[in-house]
Parts: C-alpha cells; structure tokens; sequence
C-alpha cells in the first residue's frame, strides 16, 4: 500500500467494506489508466486490499506514462501476480497485449500549471486518449468502461444559487486556452456516447467535483492541494484570489466509492455527479479551516499572469449528487474533516521530516 497511516488504511478498510456487488469483479481484469494519479493510486490500493480481504482474485492492470513513479507508488505490489504495469502514452496507438473487463479511465492533465504550460496535451489526453482507449475496449469487447469527466464540463452558473445536476449547462468561454481542459472532457463525454450509439458498448461517467486527499502528487498546482501542503509544512496559507468562489469538493476516498457505485450500479450511457453535497465552500472559509487547524493564519499572495492563466475563471460550481445518492452512495468525510485529515496523513508519511526549526519541512522522493 502507498501510504502506511492508520487514517488512510482506515479509508481503503471502509471502502472495501461498502455494500457493493463485488462479485461482479471475480477472477475479472481491471484496467486503471492514469494509474499513479490521486484516484488511480487510492483505486489501485482498494482493489489491491479488496483481494487480501476477501479473496477477491481480480486483477489489476495499471497504465501510466513513467514507470518510475508508477514503481514508487506501487512499490508493494511490484512482485504481486494480481498487479500489472504498462508504460504508455494513451495518446499514442496502444500495445497493451492483455485483455481487460473494465476499464477506469482516470488519465487527464488534471493542475493548473499543465492547463497552462499544455493545454494541447490537456485537450488531446481526453480527446485523443480516450478514442485510443475505446477503440482498445471495443476491440478486446471489455464489459464496462468508465470515463472520468469533470464538474468543469458545466462551466459557470447562470444564477449565484444554482446547482450543477446531470442536465444543467452554463456558460463556457472556448475562446480561451484554459477551456481546453473542460472542452476536453465534454468532448471525451460525447466520444463515449458516439461508442454507445454505434457499438453497443456499456459505459458509465462518474462527474467528479475537485478532489483532494492524501494521494495527490505533492508538486500539484491545484489550489487546494497548495493549501494542503502549506498546512502540512506548518506555514501560513497562501490565498491567491480573495478566495470568493464556491465549489463543491470530494475527499478521496468518497470519490473513489463514488466510481465504484457509477461503475458497478450506474446504467449505461448516464452520467453521476460524485461530490460531496455537504461540502459547498469558499476558497477562504477552506484557508481558514486548515489555517485553524495547524495554528497558523490566510496570508494573500495574488498570482502573476501566467499563474492565473491556468486557474479557473468559474466563480461558483455546486454538484447535486441525488442521482448517484439513489444508487446508495453517499460521502462520509466533509471538506472540513477531509482536509484534515489529508494534512495528518500527509504528516506521517515516512519521509516527511521536520528539521529543527519547526517551520522548516523537508519533503523527498514523493513526487509521484
């Protein structure tokens, strides 16, 4: 397992322990792109647990661009029979000679400083990778695939009260490259419906919200893993806007339980909003929450253009998640308690070390 803390094995224990028909998953194959990634790392470990625990005996096949960092999240597995890694760029023809039962594709360019720094690669990864992908599934005749698309795919709200349901459509600038991530995802939505339409494929989308947890790459642009990070170094948190927009969020472990409804519960075609609907909150009132919790206080520090030019120009982005509440689901951590939670976790990873000044923190080799 990646990460050895009490808290987070206590995440993977209640998620393997969720009501779900997990025998669907025997003696099958599990494809997780974008595997070393928050969800594909914290997915990877359930199923991973889910085989010790039950005698699941399903297998796990993991596909990401670096083998190195997929070998330092995987370290544990390395060996294992279960588990599989594949070395590939899905944007690229695929040359995966293993035939899988359901795909989870959770590969995407998913931080600020790549919408900015690559917004080609961000449109073409959901674009592109996802037609190699289905085109892969369709081909090997997998049972069920799994896009992973975005709260972003809805763009701003028209009234500062709404929320996002599975029809709602606001407004989406194109014109700029920051939509390139966005336009992607719808796009990659509409790939799967086309899939639907013309070969019969089964597919599901889980929406996610902006996610967080302890499995997040520690250089990540996204606004709450760097409050995440400044909590977890001690350090005052850095606010880089007035801190006025109001977003839903998702713990991980509540994301990930979230794609395993969709994935085994969800009907074909339909796609799910995963947040939690608890969760609505401003950028400051989460400063301020993770600020209280390690003793420290919201410091603003406003971001140079080309910063900005990645973050999102959305100001209000609220899920309603009843549909996927009537599948059984429902999220057990809140913004207030995940971030916390995250911070901890983050703390007791083994090569995270203090030096003697207790505002100085030394972070190495976790940047997977």
């Amino acid at each position: 397992m990646y990460i050895s803390s009490n808290l987070y094995i206590d995440d993977i224990k209640r998620t393997i322990n969720l009501p779900l028909p997990w025998e669907k998953l025997e003696n099958k194959r599990v494809m997780i792109t974008g595997a070393s990634g928050l969800i594909g790392t914290f997915l990877a470990d359930v199923l991973m647990e889910k085989n010790v625990a039950d005698d699941l005996d399903v297998t796990i096949i993991t596909v990401g661009r670096s083998e190195e960092k997929a070998k330092e999240r995987f370290a544990d597995y390395w060996e294992n029979e279960k588990f599989s890694f594949y070395c590939a760029d899905i944007n690229e023809p695929l040359s995966i000679d293993v035939h899988a039962d359901y795909i989870v594709h959770a590969a995407s360019n998913t931080h600020p400083r790549l919408y900015a720094d690559d917004p080609v690669g961000s449109l073409t990864t959901n674009i592109l990778g996802t037609y190699r992908l289905l085109e892969y599934a369709r081909q090997t005749k997998i049972e069920r695939f799994v896009f992973l698309s975005s709260v972003e795919i809805y763009g701003q709200a028209w009234n500062p009260d709404d929320m996002f349901d599975e029809k709602y459509c606001g407004y989406l600038d194109c014109n700029q490259f920051r939509a390139a991530y966005p336009e992607g995802k719808r796009a990659g939505e509409a790939l799967c419906n086309a899939y639907i339409g013309k070969y019969g494929m089964d597919i599901v989308i889980p929406r996610l919200s902006r996610v967080y947890g302890s499995t997040m790459r520690l250089n990540d642009s996204k606004a709450m893993s760097q409050f995440i990070m400044n909590g977890a170094h001690g350090e005052d948190i850095v606010l880089k806007s007035k801190g006025e927009q109001r977003y839903s969020y998702c713990y991980v472990a509540d994301a990930v339980s979230g794609i395993l409804y969709t994935m085994f519960l969800g009907k074909c075609g339909e796609a799910y909003n995963v947040a939690d609907m608890n969760g609505a909150i401003t950028l400051k009132e989460i400063t301020e929450n993770i600020a209280d919790s390690v003793g420290r206080k919201v410091v603003f520090d406003f971001p140079d253009e080309r910063e900005s030019a990645g973050f999102s120009k959305v100001s209000v982005g609220v899920m309603d998640t009843k549909k996927l509440q009537k599948l059984g689901w429902k999220a057990f951590d809140d913004v207030r308690t995940g971030t916390r939670k995250t911070v901890q976790i983050i703390k007791e990873m083994p090569n995270f070390c203090r030096t003697g000044n207790s505002d100085s923190v030394l972070i190495t080799n976790m940047n997977g």
